[in-house]
């Protein structure tokens, strides 16, 4: 799934992260970096890289504090230009997508490892490839909370909203697209992630209570969820959404409504979210899968 979450522990002087021979080879490790490592052992393609990385298409998280000035407003130029629009609010929109993708790095270890990394914009950073799409993320130290699951989600939930906040506040000074319009663009890929990490990708429905009681509260956040429900087509069953906030595509040149926008009826999002499985499907089974 394009733009879905990549652990892979490389340090920012490019060196792996290998451990050196002792009895305990992660002795000096932190319980994060240990979990961002084995989520590179489960899939390789992973990345994540702990450190303060530099280079091109790098951009400091305290970076996004402000939309008006370099290197933030140069990236939110390059978006609009590869889209072929100079409306800031189309622009906002698309922004908020990538950023809500970068939450993996904190949703994947929690999922997965029962931990949530110290994601604030003071401890981490984007790059973002040249086509402006999001690459991967860096942590500068590998450091979080670990203990009761449902405690973590809660925590889950505030880092998430701690680091987003400041940036929704920038967009809107820089564009002028309404808060809330931002955190719908946001929330949906924060339950994308959700739904793309399932233990059980055939049968997502164990994530639901989960997306559920993470969105729970009285804040943007959560009066700006996405309203999920489940698509079965033969063995397989997905969840999909309806997001809260329209991303504006469908005013580009080239754009159209999507299946999760709120501006496409029920009906219409049901039939091509089952146009879509079945796509899937059917390339699974050209792959050597199973319907």
């Amino acid at each position: 799934m394009s733009g879905m979450f990549r652990a892979r522990v490389v340090r920012a002087d490019g060196r792996a992260n290998v451990p050196t021979r002792s009895a305990d080879p992660w002795a000096d490790t932190s319980p994060i970096e240990r979990a961002y490592a084995a989520l590179h052992a489960l899939n390789a393609n992973w990345n994540v890289e702990i450190g303060r990385p530099c280079g091109a298409g790098w951009i400091q998280g305290e970076d996004f504090r402000d939309a008006r000035r370099s290197p933030f407003n140069d990236l939110l130029v390059r978006i609009g230009d590869r889209a072929g629009t100079t409306d800031r609010r189309t622009v906002a929109a698309s922004f908020a997508l990538r950023l809500g993708w970068a939450s993996a790095m904190a949703i994947a270890p929690y999922l997965k490892y029962d931990c949530v990394p110290d994601i604030g914009l003071d401890n981490v950073a984007f790059k973002f490839k040249e086509s402006t799409f999001f690459e991967r993320t860096a942590i500068y130290q590998p450091r979080g909370t670990m203990g009761d699951r449902e405690a973590l989600l809660r925590t889950l939930r505030d880092a998430l909203v701690a680091q987003a906040t400041p940036v929704v506040d920038a967009l809107y000074q820089w564009s002028g697209f309404a808060r809330r319009g931002t955190w719908g663009m946001l929330t949906s890929s924060w339950a994308s992630q959700f739904t793309g990490l399932c233990d059980t990708p055939d049968d997502q429905r164990s994530m639901l209570p989960v997306i559920e009681a993470f969105f729970q509260g009285d804040d943007d956040a959560a009066r700006m969820q996405p309203r999920m429900h489940p698509v079965t087509r033969g063995t397989v069953t997905h969840l999909y959404q309806r997001r809260a906030s329209c991303c504006r595509y469908y005013l580009l040149p080239q754009g159209d409504l999507c299946a999760s926008c709120p501006l496409v009826s029920h009906e219409t999002r049901l039939r091509m979210n089952i146009e879509w499985m079945q796509t899937q499907l059917e390339r699974r089974v050209k792959a050597g899968g199973h319907a």
